[in-house]
This record gives C-alpha cells, sequence and structure tokens, in this order.
C-alpha cells in the first residue's frame, strides 16, 4: 500500500521533521511505500509567521530585516544554514501534492496538525484529499473549542472530523477536544519518535570533547536573563559547558547546526537536557536523558504535561526555572525501566491502531 503523510514538512524545525521521519520509516518498516504531502499552509491570522516559518529561500528578506538587522548576524547566519542541512536531508523523500497523488491513504499527523493559531488548514480535517484518512496523533497545540469559535472555524472542523476514517490523538487535550466535537471516545496514541525504534536516526556527528548540558529552546525562548543566568550557573558548577542544539543562544559555549537525524544523535552523549519543548523531551526520554523540562503556559502546556503525565515523569517538570529547581530535578534519579514499561503501553495501543485502520482500508 502507498501511503501520503500529510503533517507539517516545510518548517524549519528538528522536531517536526524528526516525527515526520520517524513516521515514514515506521510505515516502511511496516512495509508500505511512503511520500510526504505538499500543500501551502494557511496563515490567515498570523501573517508574519509565514515567512518565519517557512523553509523557502524566497523568505531571505525576511530574514534580513527580521533577523539579521534586529537580532544580529549570528541568528541569522545559524537559521540560513539550518534551512540548507534540512533541505539536503530531503534528498530521500518523495514528494507529492496533497490533492493529486497516487497513494491509496492519506495519514494526517502527527503534531499540531489541528492548531489554528496562525490559519486554518481545511485539508488537515479531511477537506478535498480524494483518498480515506486516518489520523494518527494530532494534536490541537493551543487551539481550543472558544479560539475555534471565535475565528469562526468550529462547524467546519466539527464536520471535517466526524466524516474522517479513523481519528486518534497525541495528548488528553487533543482527545477531549475530539470527543466534545464527535462524540468519539479516540484512543491516545504515542508520537511517531517513540513509536519509531529509532535506528534510522543514529548517524555519525563531530563530537563534543567537553561534557556538556544541551539546551534546546526556541530562539525566542531562554533569552531571560535570569533563565540564562541560572543555568549557566548549574552548568559551571558541575563542569560542563552549555550547548545549544538546532536553535541559536549567543549564549550559549557553542551553538551547532545540524538536521534531525544529527539532531538526535547528539542527545545520546548530553550529561543532561533542559528543555521546554514537547520534541526535545521526548527526544530526551527516547535516549534515557537526565532532562529537566520547563512548561510555558504560553505555548505548550496542553501536550507537554500530558506527556510528563503518560510517561511517569510530572517530576522532571521545573516549576520555574531557578538554579536550585535545576539542583533540585537534575539530581533526582530517572529509573527508565519504570518509564520505559508506561511507553510500552501507550506503544500497544498505537501499534494495534495503526495496523487495525490499514487493514481496514
Amino acid at each position: 500500500m502507498k501511503i501520503g503523510i500529510l503533517t507539517h514538512y516545510n518548517v524549519n524545525n528538528q522536531g517536526a521533521q524528526l516525527q515526520m521521519l520517524a513516521m515514514k520509516y515506521y510505515l516502511e518498516d511496516m512495509g508500505h511505500q511512503v511520500c510526504i504531502l505538499t500543500y501551502e499552509k494557511n496563515f490567515d491570522f498570523d501573517q508574519s509567521e509565514a515567512s518565519k516559518n517557512s523553509m523557502s529561500l524566497r523568505n531571505f528578506p525576511y530574514y534580513v530585516k527580521n533577523y539579521l538587522i534586529e537580532k544580529g548576524i549570528g541568528l541569522t547566519l545559524f537559521n540560513t544554514r539550518k534551512v540548507l542541512a534540512h533541505k539536503r536531508s530531503w534528498k530521500e523523500l518523495e514528494f507529492q501534492p496533497y490533492n493529486h497523488n497516487d497513494c491509496d491513504i492519506i495519514i494526517i499527523g502527527s503534531d499540531e496538525v489541528y492548531s489554528i493559531d496562525v490559519g486554518c488548514n481545511k485539508m488537515m480535517y479531511g477537506y478535498n484529499l480524494n483518498k480515506p484518512a486516518i489520523a494518527y496523533a494530532p494534536a490541537f497545540g493551543r487551539t481550543t473549542e472558544e479560539v475555534l469559535k471565535k475565528f469562526n472555524c468550529y462547524d467546519m472542523v466539527k464536520s471535517g472530523l466526524s466524516s474522517m476514517y479513523r481519528l486518534s490523538a497525541r495528548d488528553t487535550h487533543t482527545r477531549e477536544m475530539i470527543y466534545n466535537m464527535t462524540g468519539q471516545q479516540v484512543p491516545l496514541v504515542s508520537d511517531p519518535v517513540l513509536l519509531y525504534d529509532g535506528h534510522e536516526f543514529i548517524t555519525s556527528v563531530k563530537p563534543i570533547k567537553k561534557k556538556y548540558l544541551l539546551v534546546y529552546s526556541y530562539d525566542r525562548n531562554m533569552v531571560d536573563k535570569d533563565e540564562v543566568r541560572n543555568i549557566k550557573r548549574y552548568a559551571k558548577k558541575h563542569g560542563l559547558i552549555t550547548v545549544s542544539l538546532g536553535t541559536y543562544h549567543k549564549w550559549c559555549d557553542k551553538n551547532i547546526v545540524c538536521n534531525a537525524r544529527e539532531w538526535y544523535s547528539y542527545f545520546q552523549d548530553a550529561e543532561c537536557v533542559v528543555t521546554d519543548t514537547f520534541h526535545g523531551t521526548v527526544v530526551a526520554i527516547k535516549n534515557h536523558c537526565n532532562v529537566a523540562v520547563f512548561i510555558r503556559e504560553s505555548i505548550n502546556a496542553f501536550k507537554l504535561q500530558s506527556l510528563l503525565e503518560e510517561t511517569g515523569l510530572q517530576k522532571r517538570r521545573l516549576k520555574c526555572l531557578t538554579a536550585k529547581n535545576l539542583e533540585y530535578v537534575l539530581s533526582q534519579t530517572i529509573d527508565y525501566k519504570e518509564v520505559d514499561a508506561k511507553i510500552d503501553v501507550l506503544l500497544t495501543v498505537s501499534r494495534r491502531y495503526l495496523e487495525e485502520a490499514l487493514e481496514k482500508i
């Protein structure tokens, strides 16, 4: 069977790229052919995000104005190199339009494909696909029913989800949203990065000779002076250098440009990880890292809190990013046997969902 993956493919973000590749590799291991489906993302609700999130070099003027002038040459060059690194890693991928392809079925997800933060993408809810569609681990992100109603999208989203072949959810917020709109009790399934065994992700990377604290946060975050000072204080106390992986933070000792596979591989040798992102946490868990997670209520509280609860890692959460809290959280040992056992329960549900959905097409 040939399967098309409909997800956020054209974004300059390691986590988004990694979950896409994980879904592709997992389906190929099941014996399927896989292609990535292309589309023009809608930015009706936030035009400023259009250039910021695209990996098109046509947006170079945007980066000059909003990065080179406002944020400096270091960040601008870093993000330009990151775009090129991601593009080079696409050579093995097949791309086809979402509404004109030779696929037998379409899998929508994972990631925040149901979010309307910047605009409404109707194809993500099953519209104009012309093929059977199932949703695997989609997320609404910060989008709530109130937000859908505010932007007059509620009825459209409700109708689309109700007519899809099979539905699942990546977090409890999304599952509750789907139930409220469709009346369906859908399974909670794992992110593809947890589902896939990861053997295609391991790649050779330039070794970091010193022991390091790995930082993964978008460049607009972890810039607060107190947060920066506290992370640096912890690192210095423990004889670590600070490494920002895949995003640019001037205050870190090293900033490393990398594609999604290289990003994954660098986690393996980190002494500890400090992150405020979903996929930073997922990859840290996958690699059994000593991780501290700071949840920012304004960007990812729903999905990150759900992830920590599902894996039994609630105590890895930093209530606030202070040196004292870092010391406390990172001094605690994680029982990864227990964590893996919890994940295995979720993976059993996830595998069964995908297998049954695909078998019945």
